[in-house]
């Protein structure tokens, strides 16, 4: 399975953004010129500017009028809020130290992860290598599905069908499921029988799945079931689901380069993890 990179603060989103120079600013202003001050601390212009370079509120705040002096005044705030806390020794309390040291390890775990994956882009032989050995799996699914809905469940309800409960939705996809097998109709089932508004009338038809667009289990299911066979009866926050696999659709190495970089990062981090740790067994178990 595939993973999308997780970033964890706002303020080092990277997000992609086109940082413009502000018209705002001086062209004669020093890269090491002062931008924000308060109680002692401040900021160049080049800090700054390699702080935000790949924010999403750097292209905002260049792309409309005011928009410096609103990024301005956000920050301002930030920085006059940090500097009492620090006048105030907050940041030497113990209690904060090692709420710091949490959200320290989360960015550098973040940032490893991102140094690996362009790491992983600027070496092509490598991607090429791996898109070679597994491209089968790059195959995006064309996926038709029954739908039991479960009470409570993210999907809407279907004018005058009961509420089921979990147990008696899993029973109803498995008498469904049994019925398939038998060999009912799949598209004249889906349109009877499933709790999937959008894709009932066109007989369970959902079109491609590409990766990442459904729930982790659905997508697991889809991209290793064999074009034309009827999985078993899946769980997702949905309900119970019946997929059937109708076609696939190569995916080219120039589109899944990304997201084979970014597996083999992930792939780098487990390798690290898998060895990196000792735990003390008499404070965790074994």
């Amino acid at each position: 399975m595939f993973r999308s990179i997780t970033i964890f603060f706002a303020a080092i989103s990277s997000m992609a953004a086109h940082a413009q120079t502000p018209a705002a600013l001086p062209a004669a202003m020093g890269e090491n010129t002062p931008v924000i001050e308060a109680s002692g601390l401040s900021i160049t212009k080049s800090d700054f500017e390699k702080m935000l370079a790949n924010d999403p509120r750097w292209a905002l705040a260049t792309s409309k009028p005011g928009g410096m002096q609103t990024l301005g005044t956000d920050f301002g705030r930030a920085f006059a809020l940090e500097a009492e806390a620090r006048k105030r020794k907050i940041d030497q309390d113990p209690s904060v130290q090692l709420k710091i040291r949490s959200y320290t390890q989360q960015l550098l775990a973040n940032e490893l992860l991102i140094s690996l994956r362009k790491a992983y882009l600027k070496d092509e032989a490598t991607l090429r290598a791996e898109y070679d050995k597994t491209k089968e799996g790059y195959n995006q699914p064309k996926v038709s599905h029954i739908l039991v809905r479960v009470k409570g469940s993210h999907a809407a309800s279907r004018p005058g069908k009961p509420e089921l409960s979990e147990a008696q939705a899993r029973a109803k996809a498995e008498a469904l499921l049994t019925r398939l097998n038998k060999g009912e109709d799949f598209a004249k089932l889906a349109k009877l029988e499933s709790d999937d508004a959008g894709s009932a009338a066109a007989g369970g038809d959902i079109g491609f799945v590409p990766k990442g667009s459904t729930d982790a289990n659905f997508e697991a299911t889809a991209y290793a079931l064999p074009t034309g066979q009827i999985s078993s009866v899946i769980q997702t926050d949905f309900g119970f689901h019946i997929l059937r696999v109708d076609q696939r659709q190569p995916m080219s190495f120039e589109v899944m380069k990304g997201t084979i970089a970014n597996e083999l990062a992930h792939r780098q981090l487990d390798a690290v993890v898998a060895k990196g740790y000792t735990l003390n067994a008499a404070y965790f178990g074994k």
